[in-house]
């Protein structure tokens, strides 16, 4: 079994690199990768205090977060699908907050 200060420090690492990942790219579909790497981050902590304990509730908590991560990630590619197709790219550094000639 591992200590709980290497779980602990892999998830650190974890995410903080999709912290990163998230703050310095201005693709979306990194900065979803990114947000990925930060929820595997978060299920390695939370997986770390249960993983000498012989019960379920540790598997069980990890399999639920890991349904909602897949509906995050659905979601999200659902809508870079919409922003691409009324945009024609995905890169956040292209998009126009606002447009003078909306509000004449």
């Amino acid at each position: 079994m591992m200590p709980l200060y290497a779980y602990v420090l892999v998830a650190f690492i974890l995410v903080g690199m999709g912290a990163y990942g998230m703050m310095v790219k201005r693709n979306l579909i990194r900065i979803l990768i990114g947000a990925e790497i930060m929820g595997n981050g978060v299920l390695i902590a939370m997986y770390g205090p249960t993983a000498g304990v012989y019960t379920f509730a540790g598997q069980g908590l990890v399999v639920l977060v890991i349904s909602v991560f897949a509906a995050h990630t659905a979601l999200a590619m659902v809508l870079m699908l919409m922003y691409h197709r009324r945009y024609g790219h995905v890169d956040l550094g292209k998009v126009v907050i606002l447009e003078d000639e909306h509000f004449d």
